[in-house]
């Protein structure tokens, strides 16, 4: 309309004796622009609104899509963390580390910063090529354009221009199903190929110091280029298929527009506002078709990483409701196992075989036996990381399947075998929740004989009781001085000694009614063992204590001793009593441990037997 005011009075025709039908038809429209004829700031006035409106709308549509996609990405981490947080043991210990690291790094990155700019710009172009249709074919039917309908030119041209837009939409579909043919395969691989690079960063950085010990460092890093380059080769060709499709839209989006210019050029009677309406409208479909073809392709590939998160968030977890047992259970700390058979997984063989004992409240028992004899089993038991299949375990009269796994393991205490520690300081790792003041958390060290004795009274001046200072550790001083000290991650920055006896302070702080043991002491010096045993011996005499041993002297002055045989309890008594049976299992144990005659005084001593001499 606003090119067609500037050409009113050079396109009147003056004789309408000369009129045909279609100039008549033109000649109203003319008149019609004519009678209202607007200033040039009346058009530009127009214009800035419809800008602004456009701005305003813009800007609306982003902040709607982007606040969408923050929701929607918080609610996947959400569900992905919880998924994995409450999966079942055995599917932690099958599925390598690096899946889960990338889900978690890779793949949230992707849906943090593509996809919804892929779905806007998606859903842009698609309601741009429906516009640029109803400008092209269904505004002209409209009566304020019924005249230009009926011109000549624009009849011709919608004529030609129908087949052209209709064909050229077709020729991207069929382009664009054989990129995403290719495309999709070529992005999973991508996407996987990324895992192992984790998993093997994260084990050569956890194993740097035995690499190079062995001289291998060459090798890993060999290995290491190899994953990079089967990573770079799956992302070449992930760009190489989007390149393809990419110059063969455009090309045929040049041809399209070149085809629809040469036809508006040799149309006859056709006046310029008609010429500039078909290029723009040629040019605004075939941009808007390629790029909404791309789009739709750039988000099917990108879902590839909602498609792997979301398969993450529907595994198996570990079921969470039972019964609250009462605030004060376990008052006594009284285990009794009944048939218990066991097994990691419905498919796979128990490891225990219809075990059955009962340990009395404060008693010490000690588990031993060989090298997949089922100790280990027997501890995730108790916590259930692995439900038994057939019979029951009972804690002070409660069966321990019925209660939430919340309760469970949060009134229990395990020390594993390797020490679990987390980065941030000496006081988040003893009381991760700030449930206890500083003088109980240096009580538990001082028990623990990693800080003198009487430190518990003089706070370190970096330590304050809300523990939000900043950490000021001394300079060749005791780690353990101040509740603000360092943890690297994975605790390496402190000896195996030292972490195991943080994990006992740990242990002593929660003040629990039943104490695991899983081959504490198995990692750690004859001193530090020594160390470990006297504390167990002073802190935990009120307590149920179940130790899996890695040496006989941890156990062998203990009240009861279970041996473990191929999933079945093969004896089961107090140590003196064990060391009596001419062809006890136990006794032939001691006997093969090479410090038969120690390990027989240390249970005469416990069992209370005087010899005469």
């Amino acid at each position: 309309m606003w090119t067609s005011s500037y050409e009113a009075d050079q396109s009147f025709m003056p004789s309408l004796a000369q009129f045909t039908i279609q100039q008549a038809h033109k000649a109203s429209h003319i008149i019609h622009i004519a009678m209202e004829e607007k200033s040039i700031g009346y058009w530009i006035g127009m214009y800035t609104i419809i800008s602004l409106v456009t701005c305003i709308v813009g800007s609306g549509r982003y902040y709607f899509v982007f606040s969408a996609s923050l929701w929607a990405s918080n609610t996947l981490f959400q569900d992905l963390t919880r998924a994995v947080l409450r999966a079942p043991l055995r599917w932690l210990d099958t599925v390598p580390m690096g899946r889960v690291l990338n889900r978690f790094s890779k793949d949230f990155e992707t849906i943090d910063s593509k996809i919804a700019t892929d779905v806007s710009f998606l859903v842009s172009n698609s309601l741009g090529l429906v516009g640029v249709i109803a400008a092209g074919y269904v505004a002209p039917s409209r009566p304020f354009f019924a005249s230009c309908l009926l011109t000549p030119g624009r009849f011709f041209l919608s004529i030609y221009m129908v087949p052209l837009a209709a064909a050229m939409l077709a020729v991207s579909a069929v382009y664009a199903s054989h990129y995403l043919a290719g495309a999709r395969e070529v992005k999973r691989l991508e996407s996987n190929s990324r895992s192992p690079i984790f998993e093997f960063f994260g084990s050569a950085l956890t194993g740097v110091a035995t690499i190079r010990a062995f001289g291998k460092a060459e090798g890993y890093i060999e290995q290491m280029y190899q994953k990079i380059d089967y990573y770079g080769a799956c992302t070449f060709y992930v760009w190489l298929f989007s390149r393809w499709v990419s110059y063969r839209l455009t090309i045929l989006g040049t041809l399209f527009t070149l085809t629809v210019g040469i036809v508006v050029v040799s149309m006859p009677n056709t006046n310029a506002s008609l010429a500039g309406f078909a290029l723009s409208f040629a040019m605004g479909y075939s941009l808007n078709v390629i790029w909404a073809v791309r789009r739709y392709a750039n988000v099917e590939l990108d879902m590839n990483s909602t498609e792997r998160i979301v398969e993450y968030t529907k595994i198996e977890t570990e079921r969470q409701g039972g019964i609250v047992p009462p605030a004060h259970w376990p008052s006594q700390g009284r285990i009794e196992a009944t048939d218990l058979v066991v097994s990691y997984a419905p498919d796979l063989p128990p490891v225990l075989k219809g075990i059955s004992f009962t340990v009395e409240p404060r008693q010490r028992l000690g588990v031993v036996g060989r090298t997949g004899a089922g100790k280990s089993s027997l501890t995730l038991a108790l916590f259930q990381f692995i439900r038994a299949s057939e019979g029951k375990i009972l804690i002070d009269g409660l069966d321990i399947s019925k209660i939430t796994l919340h309760d469970l393991r949060s009134r229990m205490v395990i020390i594993p075998q390797d020490p679990i520690l987390f980065s941030g300081t000496v006081r988040s790792n003893l009381d991760a929740f700030g449930e206890h003041t500083d003088e109980e958390l240096r009580d538990a060290l001082e028990r623990v004989h990693l800080i003198p004795s009487g430190s518990s009274s003089a706070a370190s001046p970096s330590a304050t009781a809300s523990g939000t200072s900043t950490p000021k550790p001394a300079k060749n001083s005791n780690p353990f001085s101040s509740l603000n000290s360092p943890i690297s991650e994975g605790g390496l920055n402190l000896s195996q000694g030292q972490r195991q006896l943080l994990c006992l302070a740990r242990a002593i702080v929660s003040r629990p009614k039943i104490l695991v043991l899983d081959e504490a002491t198995s990692a750690v010096d004859m001193h530090t063992e020594a160390l470990i045993r006297k504390s167990m011996e002073e802190e935990f005499r009120d307590c149920t204590t179940v130790v899996i041993a890695h040496r006989l002297a941890t156990v062998v002055g203990y009240d009861r001793i279970m041996v473990l045989g191929e999933g079945k309890v093969v004896e089961f008594g107090a140590p003196w009593e064990l060391l009596q049976k001419e062809e006890g299992v136990f006794r032939g144990m001691v006997r093969e441990s090479g410090e038969e005659e120690g390990l027989r005084g240390m249970a005469r001593e416990a069992a209370g037997v005087l010899i005469e001499e």
